[in-house]
């Protein structure tokens, strides 16, 4: 293009752009696109307070400028679990008994299963949905329990006692609870890893419950990572170190934490099931059911601290449902004696006897030992190992957890 008519053309361009800004200042062409304003610094704009952001856009003043952003909630802050008067040194002197925790928790209540929920509800299609029964099967392995005879008359108290237990699973099952078995095979546990296995139960669910009403459940998981250690050893001996929070005479602060949370689950029952044995006395027979009250586990481990500087020692654990565990092991009991009148119980009581267990001694949920009767004696044999007479047994276990629930305490 010539440099007359190149010249010509630019000053044309400008004066028809400087007549269209014109214009558009005064209304009568439209505003610039929108949009372009949020490339440029208003050096005008008032600055925001600290702490505060604009957002900035394309939106006119005076417009709708639609919903908010969505942004990621913000992380909710757990609080720390509180305790609270668990300090031993801060406890009365015992003299020579150990002392004494007092009767209340350390911890929050965060499980309260509302048991009247289940009064009268016999008949309801599953009437013990909710309910947790942990039935423990001992033995296993090269630890055989009771035996009678050898060879292939021989007869074991660890397998007839599991199978005993999956009876009682099935019953319990088709009433709606659910049923934990601490053995389902041949394999030898050690019973710290069964009291260990129990205890991991309610502190899973006891840090579900923590976090659910905004606490941490570092206290439960760290008092599970004792529990596996037991469980990972796997060993009775005390050199072993398989005995961890359960080796100690009395109850250490931290094994009071775990028998404080297993305290709340009153929907967890423990049950173990085994049998007697006299070879001095093949006569002895029956069933008998085996608990033990706050009282008697205070007595047992005062015995064991004999000797000892009993104020060197852990104190005792006192808040035991004394009441709950003996009313299971008397319907354990009666509910037995009626379903097999050959295992009635030689001493003719209806109340549970009181003996030193330790499956039962360290755990803190309402627990009960059934004695299905004398592996010794001919007559009680006849009826164990009978597979008509094991699912009677099995039954007669789900029967009592079944009236432990849905009946109400004398």
């Amino acid at each position: 293009m010539p440099r007359g008519k190149g010249s010509r053309f630019v000053l044309v361009m400008v004066l028809a752009s400087s007549l269209l800004l014109l214009l558009s200042a005064f209304g009568v062409l439209p505003k610039p696109i929108r949009g372009a304003k949020r490339f440029q610094v208003d050096s005008t704009a008032t600055a925001q307070p600290s702490g505060t952001s604009e957002l900035t856009g394309d939106t006119d003043p005076g417009e709708d400028p639609g919903p908010p952003l969505e942004t990621d909630p913000l992380p909710v802050e757990l609080k720390e679990l509180p305790v609270s008067g668990n300090d031993p040194d801060t406890l009365a002197a015992g003299g020579t008994s150990l002392r004494l925790w007092p009767e209340s928790l350390a911890l929050p209540v965060l499980h309260a299963p509302d048991l009247d929920a289940y009064l009268g509800q016999e008949a309801a299609p599953q009437p013990l949905k909710g309910i947790t029964v942990i039935l423990d099967a001992p033995h296993g392995g090269a630890d055989t329990g009771s035996v009678w005879e050898t060879g292939r008359e021989v007869v074991m108290e660890k397998t007839l006692v599991l199978d005993i237990a999956m009876e009682a699973e099935k019953a319990l099952a088709s009433l709606g609870a659910t049923v934990i078995m601490t053995r389902t095979t041949d394999e030898e546990f050690s019973l710290f890893r069964t009291v260990a296995k129990a205890a991991d139960i309610a502190l899973i669910r006891y840090g579900d419950a923590a976090v659910a009403n905004g606490y941490s459940r570092d206290l439960p998981d760290n008092l599970r990572l004792l529990m596996g250690d037991i469980i990972r050893i796997n060993q009775n001996s005390p050199s072993s170190g398989g005995r961890g929070l359960f080796g100690s005479i009395g109850t250490p602060p931290q094994l009071r934490l775990l028998y404080d949370i297993e305290s709340q689950f009153t929907d967890i029952l423990f049950i173990n099931i085994s049998l007697a044995f006299d070879v001095n006395d093949p006569g002895k027979h029956g069933s008998q059911a085996y608990y033990m009250s706050a009282a008697f586990v205070e007595n047992v481990n005062n015995g064991y601290a004999d000797g000892q500087d009993a104020q060197a020692l852990a104190p005792n654990y006192t808040l035991i449902d004394s009441q709950g565990r003996a009313r299971l092991a008397s319907l354990l009991k009666t509910s037995l004696a009626a379903a097999e009148p050959r295992l009635l119980p030689e001493d003719g009581s209806e109340a549970g006897a009181q003996k030193d267990m330790a499956v039962l001694r360290l755990t803190n949920f309402v627990s009960a030992s059934l004695v299905a009767g004398y592996l010794s004696n001919e007559g009680d044999r006849q009826v164990l190992n009978s597979a008509q007479g094991r699912q009677a047994i099995g039954q007669a276990l789900a029967r009592a957890v079944l009236q432990y629930y849905v009946t109400a305490s004398p």
